[in-house]
């Protein structure tokens, strides 16, 4: 009997271990975005990202931002049909929240 509990305790282990590190969608896809710069892992981001994650999540998905202390914005390396650098937009509430967020070119 102690040997099919310690079989189990090992099993449950491990099933923790796997469970624990794996890394979720919108991880994968933000790791992609800091390798590639890549419209489609930033995409991605934008659409999982939900209106009132902390600013701190949305830097630990995609890295350093460009800080406009109301807003984060991260660039692709491409312009749209405006001439614009096309990016994505994470509005900061005065909370500390995300409030709006888009993707598209960005001419200010």
């Amino acid at each position: 009997m102690q040997k099919i509990n310690s079989y189990f305790a090992v099993v449950l282990m491990f099933l923790v271990i796997v469970g624990c590190s794996q890394e979720t969608e919108i991880e994968k896809h933000g790791k992609h975005f800091q390798k590639h710069n890549d419209y489609k892992s930033l995409s991605k981001v934008v659409e999982l990202i939900k209106i009132d994650d902390d600013t701190s999540y949305v830097k630990k998905i995609l890295g350093k931002p460009i800080d406009m202390g109301f807003d984060y914005r991260y660039l692709i390396d491409s312009t749209g049909v405006k001439g614009c650098p096309i990016g994505a937009v994470f509005h900061i509430s005065e909370l500390g929240k995300i409030d709006q967020k888009w993707i598209d070119e960005i001419c200010e």
